[in-house]
């Protein structure tokens, strides 16, 4: 068979090696083996994830209290960096270790060296991380003893680290108050300022402040004026900062302890004495801002608790603490916009790179979307009521030229019914006059003879009438001699007479003159509504009323017979042409009837003013 080296799954026949076997044929039964090469990688890799990882703990030493926002911010952004940044568990214990003054005493400090021994006996420190001045010193004198070998990261703590020594090995962050970066932004902003009232507190730490305020400004003493208020009463300082002259400014440095020893945090003061000031105060810290100031050049402390959670992470990561130099951390200009508005100072001054902060935006920017929107469905109704006003217009003179032809056919055919009217009158009916007067002498000639000859003379003299009321129907001429009123009575007469039935017209106000226009209009309605009316209903009664109220003119005619549907005879010939008449003289007609309970028609129209006008006996 051939010796085999076996190298767990990881074995090759070494026959197959010095046998003749190509490259190819061996590299095609590697390739066959790969899964159960991958099989045992991926099992390796499991165990070593199920090995938990120690995580590496961290100690954060600050100084004052917790509630201080300054360590707040700190705080949040060491924090936020380690679990973000972090890829490895890191335990991270935080330690407040009490005020200035009370570090300045051996005993304290004895104390809380060994309260933190036996708070953290048998915890293991990658790091130490040291907030401020304060905690440096105290590693200073008691690091090596409390965590020996453990490197110290700084945030700030100049003084402290000066002359630091060998032991325990410290690398950080610098921070620096720039108090000469903010009177620059006060200049920049308030051109005419003369005078800078610098205000601090009356604890150790205000003092310290104030006097590297005072060193930094130094060069600025001979064109402006420095006023020093420092360690008064809060309530003098409220009343000295109310009454300050034209063209001051105030920067406001820091308040822990007041001239009465009342206690405050280091932000606390502000909103107290920018109620009452008469100039704008600026500010050396974020924590400052909101509060009443306008702005400077501001330590950022969350930002600055990630620089130094990032130098942490280095060392946590491996590299040596010798090798990490400090890291220099600049201030930002920052300004609160309330506070530019309250002063009027305009944001055109402000020099480039500066942050805003609170900017409240206008109606505008807050709503210009909306704005916008609802002016784009303003401008689309304007534009769809212009197009309907137009389209409006146009209808208008379409229904005009309408009304025009159909006034033209209907005055056209008023014409032609004359023209007819007279022909029967003048011509036909005389003619047939001169015949029945022919006969009639005839007859009369021949009376003896047996043949009754008065048949046919009968019947001409019916012809001759019908042709006489035909006539009257087409064109009655009492309606242009007589008027309304009376041309009525004889269409109601006369086809009282010729039907057998009773027509009874009332007329009230009607006056003598009326427009041509309305006189022919109502006739003709009035003409086509009885003929209705006796054609279909039946009734032994028909009732027509003429008058006129308050400029209209109104016609009722009433007859008491079947009724009919109106909407169903709402398309007849009839109704349409009374309609007609009375849109072209613009009027209204109005139809009311039920099956079995007669039938009314009101016709309707305006009496306006006309140049045509028909005489009234």
């Amino acid at each position: 068979m051939g010796n085999v080296s076996d190298c767990g799954p990881f074995h090759i026949r070494r026959a197959e090696l010095n046998t003749g076997i190509s490259r190819a044929q061996i590299l095609v039964k590697l390739f066959q083996r790969l899964p159960r090469w991958l099989a045992v990688l991926c099992l390796l890799s499991d165990t070593l994830a199920q090995v938990p990882q120690t995580p590496n703990k961290l100690l954060i030493l600050y100084n004052e209290r917790s509630d201080w926002e300054a360590n707040i911010l700190v705080d949040r952004g060491i924090r936020s960096t380690l679990r973000q940044e972090s890829k490895i568990p890191i335990d991270a214990y935080s330690e407040y270790i009490g005020e200035w003054e009370a570090l300045d005493r051996r005993d304290y400090r004895v104390a809380l060296k060994d309260l933190l021994r036996k708070k953290y006996d048998g915890k293991k420190f990658s790091c130490v991380i040291a907030i401020t001045e304060e905690p440096l010193f105290f590693l200073k004198e008691e690091g090596n003893e409390l965590f020996p070998g453990v490197p110290i990261v700084a945030l700030g703590g100049q003084r402290a680290v000066e002359n630091w020594g060998p032991s325990p090995p410290i690398t950080g962050v610098r921070s620096k108050l720039d108090f000469k970066s903010t009177l620059d932004l006060i200049l920049k902003l308030q051109p005419d300022v003369r005078e800078v009232i610098v205000v601090s507190g009356n604890a150790p730490s205000d003092r310290y402040f104030a006097d590297l305020a005072a060193q930094q400004l130094r060069s600025y003493e001979d064109r402006l004026l420095f006023t020093r208020l420092a360690g008064l009463p809060l309530s003098d300082l409220r009343l000295r900062l109310s009454s300050l002259p034209k063209h001051t400014a105030i920067l406001f440095v820091t308040i822990a302890e007041d001239g009465t020893g009342k206690k405050f945090l280091p932000d606390e003061a502000i909103p107290a004495l920018a109620n009452v000031a008469n100039a704008p105060i600026y500010g050396i810290a974020v924590t400052y801002l909101g509060k009443g100031i306008v702005g400077g050049s501001l330590l950022d402390q969350e930002r600055l608790g990630q620089a130094t959670a990032e130098v942490a992470l280095r060392i946590l990561g491996g590299e040596r603490v010798e090798d990490i130099s400090f890291r220099e951390d600049s201030n930002k200009v920052m300004v609160d916009w309330r506070q530019l508005q309250r002063w009027g100072i305009s944001e055109k001054t402000l020099p480039p790179g500066t942050i805003v902060r609170f900017y409240a935006p206008s109606l505008w920017e807050q709503y210009k979307v909306y704005v916008l929107a609802a002016l784009g469905v303003i401008v689309a109704q304007l534009i769809l009521i212009c197009i309907l006003m137009m389209e409006m217009h146009r209808r208008k003179k379409a229904d005009l030229a309408v009304k025009d032809l159909s006034g033209r056919i209907i005055n056209a055919g008023e014409v032609e019914r004359k023209r007819i009217a007279r022909e029967l009158h003048d011509d036909i009916g005389q003619r047939l006059s001169l015949v029945c007067f022919e006969l009639d002498a005839g007859r009369k000639a021949n009376e003896h003879q047996e043949v009754n000859q008065n048949q046919p003379l009968q019947e001409l003299n019916e012809i001759i009438t019908d042709v006489h009321n035909l006539s009257h129907q087409l064109h009655s001429s009492k309606l242009e001699n007589l008027g309304l009123e009376r041309a009525l009575n004889d269409v109601c007469r006369q086809l009282a007479r010729q039907h057998g039935l009773e027509i009874r017209l009332s007329a009230e106000g009607v006056p003598l003159l009326l427009p041509e226009d309305l006189t022919l209009c109502f006739y003709r309605v009035a003409q086509e509504a009885l003929n209705n009316s006796v054609k279909y209903s039946n009734s032994p009664l028909i009732e027509v009323k003429l008058g006129v109220h308050d400029h209209l003119i109104r016609m009722t005619i009433k007859d008491f017979g079947t009724g009919f549907n109106p909407s169903a005879a709402a398309r007849g010939l009839g109704l349409a042409t009374m309609r007609e008449r009375l849109r072209s003289v613009e009027g209204d007609l109005a139809v009311v009837s039920r099956p079995g309970e007669g039938t009314e028609v009101i016709a309707k129209a305006r009496l306006e003013p006309s140049s045509k006008r028909v005489a009234a006996a």
